[in-house]
Parts: structure tokens; sequence; C-alpha cells
């Protein structure tokens, strides 16, 4: 058989209707299966990455548009009666193109301001592990980086995950892919470990109890109502509001310091041990210690689960010189070698932009009679555009190729927003979408002009 005959064959056997319905089902068949893993999973990232981004899916896709590809030449020589049709193929593989580039080169993330602050990195889904080094806790140097996907490729026991540094290995041998988390402060007798005290805040109308743990050469501190409460062992500079300092005193007492804004520095100090009271002489409030741990350390623990839901995360289990550990999404933990501390850290990846967006305002709207929110919206100010911009839940903003929704906001315990939650989207493929769609819908029009304009003749000519 001639090479041309041969090749001939190939693209009508590519074309054929039988092939094009057994592609068609198949794709029917992978939609109907990502959905069913959406719905039992409750999440549509782990559909997209089992299902519509495996290589089943690729391959499908790759042969439908063979499949493409095979009808239009099959009707070379072209004529214009094909412009229609052709034009209508063309435009389904012009749209896969596009998503292929939307897919490898596209953002979909967030990105979370405090009002009154300012913030250019985007949060997007993809994670990566981190490992610092220091000898000294200041110059931190960077000795691993690399993005991993859990998901697909979760750790055991017998195919651990391993991140070698100069104090021994971090062994990755256990994966949740959702997890409840729970944390309990517990006394320690590791050195490096700081103090705790767990604490009441309270008044007729307001009451409120908190752990703190120190840390090492650095103040904790939470503001609670209308005051900061900060745990140090190194003295305190007042700059103003009203404050409680807390200082380890001894293995069962506390120092502590009250400042007044009103009174514009220190209105009282002195000692506590466990029970005691003291009032603070701001809003009737009164300061209680609960409990005091001269060494402690948050103990974290993950519940599996075997579906999404707002509360989970994802986690692992990592063995470092002996010692298992537990470690959820977007959090760090410190390791010590003999001569070297370790951060050691888990979190979505995140982008820079090009540019600085700085949250002057944001406004929540209620439902009369409720705390429930209505509406949202984040005045928005770019140094770049020179101009503050509106975002609300029906106005996104583009700009430099981004688009940017209001989708959330954070609010502390008394339900007074804290910081806006905008989802952004960056699609370099939508404009090739666009042209695909453009073409099928022409292809669509010339096809039911002609055929009516066919319709037309043979009722003529009967």
């Amino acid at each position: 058989m001639p090479p041309r005959s041969r090749l001939r064959k190939i693209i009508k056997a590519m074309a054929s209707l039988k092939f094009a319905v057994v592609i068609i089902l198949a794709i029917g068949t992978l939609v109907a299966w990502g959905t069913i893993v959406e719905a039992i999973y409750n999440d549509a990232k782990i559909a997209q990455e089992l299902v519509y981004h495996s290589a089943i899916s690729y391959t499908i896709f790759g042969l439908f548009s063979i499949n493409l590809i095979a009808v239009i030449l099959d009707r070379f020589p072209w004529q214009r009666h094909h412009v229609g049709f052709i034009s209508a193929h063309i435009g389904l593989l012009v749209l896969m193109a596009g998503s292929l580039v939307t897919r490898y080169y596209g953002v979909d993330g967030s990105i979370s301001i405090d009002i009154g602050g300012k913030e250019n990195k985007i949060t997007v889904s993809e994670t990566d592990l981190l490992v610092y080094a220091t000898m000294n806790g200041e110059n931190y140097q960077k000795i691993h980086g690399e993005e991993v996907n859990f998901l697909k490729n979760p750790p055991t026991e017998k195919h651990p995950y391993i991140i070698s540094v100069p104090a021994g290995d971090i062994k990755i041998t256990e994966y949740y892919r959702y997890a409840l988390v729970s944390s309990q402060v517990v006394a320690s007798t590791e050195k490096t470990d700081g103090p705790a005290v767990r604490f009441q805040i309270a008044n007729d109308r307001f009451t409120q109890s908190e752990w703190l743990i120190g840390k090492k050469n650095e103040p904790t501190e939470i503001t609670m109502g209308p005051a900061r409460i900060v745990f140090t062992e190194k003295p305190f500079a007042y700059a103003g509001g009203n404050v409680l300092v807390i200082k380890p005193l001894n293995p069962t007492t506390v120092a502590y310091e009250v400042y007044s804004d009103k009174r514009k520095g220190l209105i009282n100090k002195g000692q506590a041990a466990a029970g005691d009271n003291v009032p603070l002489g701001w809003m009737n409030l009164e300061f209680r210690l609960l409990k005091y741990l001269p060494l402690a350390h948050q103990e974290i623990s993950f519940k599996k689960k075997e579906s999404a839901s707002n509360d989970t995360i994802s986690a692992f289990k990592f063995i470092f010189n002996g010692k298992e550990r537990w470690m959820g999404l977007n959090s760090l933990i410190r390791l010590y070698g003999d001569s070297e501390m370790y951060v050691f850290s888990y979190g979505n990846r995140r982008l820079p932009l090009n540019f600085e967006m700085q949250l002057k305002k944001f406004e929540v709207g209620r439902y009369q009679g409720t705390m429930r929110a209505a509406s949202y919206q984040s005045l928005i100010f770019i140094p770049e555009m020179k101009k503050e911009v509106l975002i609300s839940m029906n106005e996104p903003l583009d700009y430099q190729g981004y688009t940017f929704y209001q989708a959330s906001f954070q609010q502390d315990d008394m339900g007074k927003p804290t910081a806006s939650v905008l989802t952004v989207n960056y699609d370099p493929g939508r404009i090739i979408k666009y042209v695909g769609c453009v073409l099928i819908v022409l292809g669509a029009i010339h096809l039911f002009y002609r055929r009516r304009k066919k319709a037309k003749g043979q009722v003529a000519n009967a």
C-alpha cells in the first residue's frame, strides 16, 4: 500500500464516528467520576488533582484532539461549505489549548490584608516544604525548599519522604489528607521551651480565657477587648494604650504591670500566683491567673477524617533524632541539633505581586438584628495606580492581568472585622479560550445558515 494511502486510512480511522462516540463516552464517564469524587470528599481540589488533571484525563482529551484534527484533515481538499464545520472543530482545539495555558501558567489563590495594613503576596494551593538553619538564632540560611504534592504521592513507613540536614534526616512517614486539629499546653522539661500562663480577663459583660506561651528572647502578645496582654521576660517599654504585662518571676509566681491609656502610664504592679485576681482599672476588667508553667509547650494532635470541612487541614507525621512529631499545613516547628537550630515549615506557597495593596477601610453590612454579614467591601489603595478603588461582592478589580474578588473577611472574638480576604485570579489563557468560543459560535451559525439555505432551496425545487 502506498504511504499516502496508508496515511489516508489512518486518518479515516481516527476520524470515524465510532472513535468519536467512544471518546465522548469516555469524557462523560470522566466528568461523572470527577463529580462523584468531589461529592465523596467534599473537596473540588481533590477532584481536580485525582481526576481532571490525571494522566487518564490528559490521554482522553489528547485522543479527542487527534479525532478533531483527523476529522478536519479527512475533509481535505476543503471547500466553501466546510467553513463552518472546520471553524467549530478548530474552536474546540483552541479552547482546549487555552485551558492548558491556564492550567500551567495561571494563578488561582487568595490574599488576606489586615485593616490598615499592606500586602503584596498571593497564597496559592501548591504546598512547599522549607528548612532554614541557624547557628546563632539570627542569621538563617535556606538549606531545603521543594514543592510537594502528598495528595497524589503520600509518604508511608515503607516509602518515607526524607529531607537530609547536617543533624540527621527528617523522615516523613504518614500523611492525613484531612485532619481535625486539637491542642493543649503541657508542662515541659526541655530547656529550649519557654514559660506559659493561662489567665482570664472578665467584667460583668465580658469573659475570655487564653493561654500565652512565652518565647525565648522575644515577647508574646494578644489583644483582648480593649487591651493588649504582653508576656515577656525582658523589660517592657510602654508606648500607649491599655496594656497588661506579665513576667515570669519564679516557679510559682509571675510579676504584672498594668498600664492605662487614659492615665498615660503605669497604674499598678505586683505579683500573682495561680488563683489570684488583679483589678486592671479599665472598664471594670479583672485579671485572674489560672495557671502558670515555668516551662511548657503546645502539644498538637490530629484526628484523621475521611472528607473535607471548614475545620480540616492536611497534616503529616515525621521523625527527627528518634522523636515523632505531627505537623499541620501552614505551620512551622523548631528542631535542634548539637550546634544548630532548624526551622521546618510546611505551608501554602506565596507568590509575589508586582505591586502593593493597602487596605484603607473595610465595611460590613449586617442583616437587621443579627451579626450575619449581608455585604462587605474593601477600600484598597494601590500606589502604582495612585488612587483608591472599591472592591465589593459584585465589583471585582482588574489590574495588571489579575482579577480580585471580595471573598470573605476575618473578625475577632467581639465580631469586629480585622482583615479582608480577596480571591485572586490570573488567567493568561482567557483570550485564547474566548477565541475558541467565538470560532465555535461562528461555525455553528454558518452550519445553521447553510442548512437553512439548503432546506429553502429544496422546497423551491419541489
